[in-house]
């Protein structure tokens, strides 16, 4: 059983063995308030099939384990142009390098090309909140279909399904997030669920918004561990860590990544060494991993481990 009787905490350091890329380059058909293609612009751009295949060749040939697949979404919220990658996609997957795809909204069909591409992780956010969804998205679909997103694509074999969750993403407050875990309870069981926090940043609409609350963050894991507990939680690196002198949201670093800790997670992505030693203080062993927080244990053979004793 995964989470803290496991007695593992999982540290995750991403950079360089999986690196990402975006096959939209900076190209987005949404304006969401939170992002704003700020985060497009910190990917490795490899818009055509022929230079994504390229792309990931090169970075085989460096060392690299596996790749970040994302890109920007069309008006309906599925990813600009997937379709056309599914062929350098599974070139990509015949090199041996592990693929994580951030899927977007799918149908079946869609949901079919992507398993039959080799793809071994998907992950797409999960939206507990309407509002939240035509707010912070722009998007006007129904809730279910970031449920249905994943029930298509573990029908048709992708073999790891990892949602990711944004507590706070509602203007730095609690709004479905509660609501999203019961949702996807009850259309599948996640393979890994990455949480993670909304951060204000620069360059967006809300760049001067609060962060959560850290005990807010604590809600929403324990409520993820007592649903899921066999899943593996991670916190993702995809929350406020800023070391910036005049940011308001400086401090918050370390007591999301506490909070977090004693709500069970099982690891997170780039942790504090403060967070290391609190860990070890708990009894628990570090296992140093060079790779996203959803890798599968399972791959955890295929990547660079260490013991961090």
């Amino acid at each position: 059983m995964l989470g803290p009787m496991a007695g593992i905490f999982r540290a995750y350091f991403v950079w360089p063995q999986f690196p990402s890329i975006s096959i939209t380059g900076t190209a987005c058909l949404l304006d969401c308030l939170h992002c704003n293609r700020v985060y497009l612009k910190h990917m490795e751009a490899a818009n055509t099939p022929e230079l994504l295949v390229k792309t990931c060749g090169l970075h085989k040939e460096r060392g690299a384990k596996g790749v970040l697949l994302s890109g920007g979404c069309d008006k309906d919220g599925g990813m600009l142009n997937l379709e056309k990658f599914i062929p350098a996609i599974k070139d990509v997957h015949d090199m041996g390098l592990i693929i994580k795809l951030h899927t977007g909204l799918v149908d079946e069909r869609l949901a079919g090309l992507i398993a039959k591409a080799g793809v071994d992780i998907a992950s797409q956010e999960i939206v507990g909140d309407a509002d939240t969804v035509k707010e912070m998205f722009g998007l006007h679909t129904a809730l279910n279909r970031y449920f249905t997103t994943f029930k298509y694509l573990h029908d048709a074999g992708v073999p790891f399904l990892c949602p990711h969750l944004c507590v706070g993403l509602h203007f730095g407050k609690i709004k479905g997030e509660l609501r999203a875990l019961e949702m996807m309870k009850e259309a599948f069981v996640p393979s890994t669920l990455a949480v993670i926090v909304f951060r204000p940043t620069k360059g967006t609409k809300l760049e001067k918004s609060p962060a959560p609350d850290p005990h807010d963050l604590g809600v929403v894991v324990r409520r993820a561990r007592e649903l899921f507990p066999a899943a593996k939680i991670v916190l993702g690196a995809l929350r406020p860590r800023s070391s910036t002198r005049n940011d308001p949201n400086k401090g918050i670093r370390y007591g999301l990544e506490a909070e977090a800790l004693e709500a069970g997670v099982d690891g997170m992505e780039v942790p504090s060494n403060e967070i290391m030693d609190m860990a070890r203080q708990k009894g628990m062993r570090i296992k140093r991993i060079e790779a996203y927080g959803v890798l599968p244990v399972e791959y955890e053979d295929r990547v660079e481990t260490a013991w961090m004793d």
